[in-house]
């Protein structure tokens, strides 16, 4: 359990290291507010899943704990800006939606992961991807909306200027 959460925390690290190259296409403050929402909507992702029905939910353990949240406070988060880093480029359609497909398969198969090591656990008898599939779309729908709707506001507040701030 010690090797895996230590995994996770370097994971964590450098990929909060790897939001300074998303400078390209966004406006620093923009990647943090786009970061808080992403890892707020990832970690209630996550506590929908961990819900009274007690279908997955963390091993009451402090290692356990920790590494839920780095994966769902800033590794999932980090990968949803990669994601949306993607959606604002000139990409083809092709690329963006497996990057979006890539994200959403990317964390339910993470969570496979995280359910065979012991991170999670599950009191049901079979444990179903689909939901976990349903929310995770649900999730990057709503940072994709978040991130198209931000930029106009920063603007209205004067903290982007133009089109090239960008």
């Amino acid at each position: 359990m010690v090797i895996i959460f230590l995994l996770l925390l370097v994971l964590s690290i450098l990929s909060l290291l790897s939001l300074w190259s998303l400078k390209k296409r966004f406006d620093p403050f923009e990647v943090f507010i786009l970061f808080m929402f992403a890892s707020y909507w990832c970690q209630n992702f996550f506590y929908l899943l961990s819900s009274p029905y007690q279908r997955l939910r963390v091993v009451e353990e402090h290692l356990p704990f920790w590494s839920a949240r780095l994966q769902y406070g800033i590794i999932f988060p980090v990968l949803l800006m990669w994601v949306l880093y993607v959606l604002r480029g000139n990409h083809r359609l092709s690329v963006k939606v497996l990057a979006c497909f890539s994200w959403v398969a990317g964390g339910v198969f993470i969570e496979k992961l995280l359910l065979l090591v012991g991170v999670l656990v599950s009191k049901s008898k079979s444990w179903y991807p689909s939901i976990d599939f349903v929310l995770a779309m649900i999730v990057l729908y709503t940072c994709i909306f978040f991130m198209e709707k931000l930029p106009p506001i920063l603007r209205r507040e004067m903290v982007l200027r133009d089109e090239g701030d960008l």
